[in-house]
């Protein structure tokens, strides 16, 4: 089993962030993650398991996807894990799922956090991404801009 140390953890993690800029990202993604690496969408409830339904997953959003930035802001690593903070934006190509043809043209810009398990090998054999889909439908002007704050009330934390 290889060693890996905290510096080239955190340079993988900063290479596969990086590769999404990429218009080769989806047949670049496969190397980075084991063959039956698996990937949890949790802001839209989606699992991804193999690398055959991750190819379709990353050959979708190319599609999908334009001027695609994806720019990492900071990478937490352990022995096993990593949690990478990124900056991801795109220009919605096509609609799709619930996105009218008005999201045509849009861009989104959002926050992910995306917590990684490391195979014995150094690969991916989990992700965990979390990022705020309120915040993503507003701005592709599905949701109006005070959708999804909480209401005013008082907590046992207030006076």
């Amino acid at each position: 089993m290889p060693e890996f140390d905290d510096s080239s953890r955190k340079a993988f993690v900063e290479r596969w962030v990086a590769m999404w800029e990429s218009p080769t990202a989806p047949t670049d993604a496969m190397a980075y993650y084991t063959e039956d690496a698996v990937i949890e969408d949790k802001a839209f409830g989606h699992t991804y398991r193999g690398h055959q339904e991750l190819s379709e997953y990353f050959g979708r959003a190319a599609e999908l996807f334009a001027d695609i930035r994806s720019v990492c802001t900071g990478v937490l690593v352990g022995p096993a894990h990593a949690v990478a903070h990124v900056q991801y934006g795109a220009t919605i190509r096509q609609p799709f799922l619930c996105l009218p043809e008005s999201a045509r043209g849009r861009q989104f810009s959002v926050y992910l956090m995306a917590l990684l398990e490391f195979a014995p090998d150094g690969r991916i054999a989990r992700g965990v991404d979390a990022y705020d889909r309120t915040s993503v439908l507003q701005q592709l002007g599905l949701l109006p801009a005070d959708a999804g704050r909480p209401a005013d009330s008082a907590t046992p934390f207030t006076t």
